[in-house]
């Protein structure tokens, strides 16, 4: 299972608004065949691992971190080339959210005879794909916080924070991770020049600093398939997405840098006590060469 995640991570970036899936096929105790979902529009994973293990397949066991798809779409379902492979026994990590996937997938499987085993990694499994479940759960984008700060925590302009390689390679693989970049109009003009020098970037959406229902924008960005969304900006873009309790994970970049003054990046919050705090857990920490990242997930209040 642990390689069928490591497969579905090669598809980053690429599969949206599909999630992320690997899967390996094993018989007589050796890989048969591997295989993940490589591009939306292109094979899922099990009908790439399928194709690979060929014959292989019939009498063998099938590892794979989300539930088999059961229905039409791009692709036809994954459940039709499972049955149709001789496979006996398939060993599933978690089911899938989506109404039209959730337990049928599994219950197809199980009516033609197949043998079924739920829940193996099934926590990392939902970790990897946080971003689907998300978005199929709620019909909001996962919603990406990135600051530049100070060491006093006063917000540094894009232009004065590119200078680090090593944050210039980090935002360059976060924007291909993510499906749009939601920033104000001060922000934009800082990025425009980023987004004119990369290729391939995700669709930049610009918004008025005084548009106050964050909410009814992000319905309309799911609407629109925007799955992930990173964020920058101001605090009065940044202030009501947060107090409204919209961000999934924040990324806040430190230079070794004290301002004394500038501009706060967030504004009432509404804190009036320690106990009010909006705190972040899953503190990940990385040094770079003129700075530390520091990211997490905030979860409201303590």
């Amino acid at each position: 299972m642990r390689m069928a995640l490591n497969l579905a991570k090669k598809g980053l970036g690429k599969t949206s608004p599909n999630p992320m899936v690997g899967a390996v096929i094993v018989k007589n105790k050796k890989i048969a065949g591997k295989g993940f979902h490589k591009k939306y529009g292109r094979p899922h994973a099990e009908v790439d691992a399928l194709g690979k293990a060929g014959r292989k397949a019939y009498g063998a066991t099938l590892y794979v971190n989300l539930e088999p798809c059961c229905f039409y779409g791009k692709t036809p379902p994954c459940t039709e080339a499972i049955i149709k492979s001789g496979i006996k026994k398939v060993v599933c990590a978690t089911y899938d959210p989506n109404s039209k996937v959730r337990g049928k997938g599994i219950k197809k499987l199980m009516e033609k005879k197949i043998e079924v085993k739920m829940g193996i990694l099934e926590k990392e499994a939902k970790k990897l794909n946080e971003v689907y479940f998300k978005f199929i759960r709620h019909k909001l984008p996962f919603v990406n916080l990135l600051l530049n700060l100070s060491l006093d925590g006063k917000i540094v302009s894009p232009r004065r924070s590119s200078g680090s390689f090593e944050f210039q390679r980090f935002l360059k693989k976060l924007n291909t991770e993510v499906d749009g970049v939601l920033v104000d109009s001060n922000e934009a003009k800082n990025l425009i020049w980023f987004f004119k020098r990369e290729k391939g970037k995700p669709r930049l959406f610009i918004v008025d600093k005084q548009k106050k229902d964050v909410i009814n924008l992000l319905h309309n960005l799911a609407k629109d398939n925007i799955l992930s969304l990173l964020v920058r900006g101001g605090k009065e873009i940044l202030t009501p997405l947060l107090k409204n309790k919209l961000v999934d994970k924040i990324y806040l970049f430190f230079t070794f840098e004290i301002f004394g003054k500038g501009e706060q990046p967030f504004g009432e919050l509404g804190v009036f006590q320690v106990s009010d705090s909006v705190y972040l857990e899953g503190i990940r920490v990385k040094k770079l060469s003129d700075g530390f990242l520091l990211s997490g997930y905030p979860v409201g209040r303590r």
